[in-house]
């Protein structure tokens, strides 16, 4: 008990750590650099200016693909809040990356046929492609340590159009793996991410929305093993419950002052209305490590979704069973945060 504690506090000072140098960073885009940013790129000015009254990145993003398509859903920019700086931990996927994967199945909603799915895989894969070859990276902890955060969220389009437009081509192994694997969670009505949502208590409302957009985190992200989408799946549940919408220039900019400052009160709840989201899915991402050892599904079953054989032993052995079992206890350890 004493070690979970002590983990815990760990991880919350890593966050806020975190927080403060991304911050910090981000703030030199401020309105008299916007010419270096390209005078004329609405996009960019866009997230700069959704940026400066956020304050976080992943919902800074939301908020600005939603704009982008003249589209108003608070509850979409709620639903990435927690996902800042990192699914659940800095360790993780950064945020940048996190929220398109969310509009993504928001905006291709009531998936059905195997095609359709299989082209949101596609687009999902290249963009995290593409954000891996523009940043040298996908996890939060290493573009915080490259200083590399406003490039990131600044530019974050660019990647995102062309994952859109020019999805990654999938070999006829991967088709293959891929394929069997989807028609079995068809027919087993199984995906480790809308498994959370469905074993939630009554104090969640699970609307359409949530669901669509937590549709990309399936088997660790777009099929790629990487983070789990139940720990996902959970920490954009959290959010929906817990996250406000910050909309503040002032307040923000005192976020950063006391950032500056080397404060570490800017990341309490009070700061920014987004702050109880991040601190809560910090917690379940700390819990979820020293339940389970890992985050991700390669580690936490061994296989490859993107090999015929692997998903063939995951679908007859035990690994399907675990994961159920994840989902299961992720939502009931959820459901005890709130």
């Amino acid at each position: 008990m004493e070690n979970d504690s002590n983990d815990k506090a760990r991880g919350s000072l890593s966050r806020r750590d975190f927080a403060k140098r991304s911050i910090i960073i981000l703030a030199g885009a401020g309105t008299a650099g916007l010419v270096g940013y390209g005078l004329f790129n609405t996009k960019k000015i866009r997230t700069i200016y959704n940026r400066q009254r956020m304050g976080h990145c992943a919902p800074t993003v939301m908020q600005t693909l939603l704009g982008i398509n003249g589209i108003e859903n608070d509850d979409m920019v709620k639903y990435a809040a927690g996902l800042a700086g990192g699914i659940a931990g800095f360790e993780m996927e950064c945020g940048v990356l996190t929220a398109p994967l969310m509009f993504m199945g928001y905006s291709n909603s009531n998936l059905t046929g195997i095609n359709e799915k299989l082209n949101i895989i596609r687009q999902a894969q290249s963009y995290i492609q593409e954000f891996n070859k523009f940043n040298g990276t996908t996890i939060c902890k290493n573009i915080q340590q490259s200083e590399s955060c406003r490039h990131a969220i600044i530019n974050f389009y660019k990647p995102y159009s062309q994952a859109i437009k020019s999805p990654v081509s999938l070999s006829v192994e991967t088709k293959e793996a891929y394929t069997l694997l989807l028609e079995t969670f068809d027919e087993k009505k199984f995906h480790c991410a809308h498994n959370v949502l469905d074993n939630l208590n009554n104090n969640f409302n699970i609307t359409p929305e949530l669901y669509d957009s937590a549709w990309p985190f399936i088997g660790g992200i777009a099929l790629l093993n990487r983070t789990c989408g139940a720990l996902a799946a959970g920490a954009m549940a959290l959010s929906s419950i817990t996250a406000g919408i910050e909309s503040s220039y002032l307040r923000v900019a005192r976020l950063h002052r006391l950032l500056k400052n080397n404060d570490n009160t800017a990341m309490d709840e009070e700061m920014n209305k987004f702050n109880k989201s991040i601190n809560l899915c910090d917690e379940l991402g700390s819990w979820f490590r020293n339940k389970y050892a890992s985050t991700t599904c390669h580690e936490l079953c061994g296989l490859s979704f993107s090999d015929i054989n692997d998903v063939k032993s995951y679908l007859s052995g035990p690994c399907m069973g675990y994961c159920s079992n994840i989902a299961k206890e992720v939502a009931g350890k959820v459901s005890t945060m709130i």
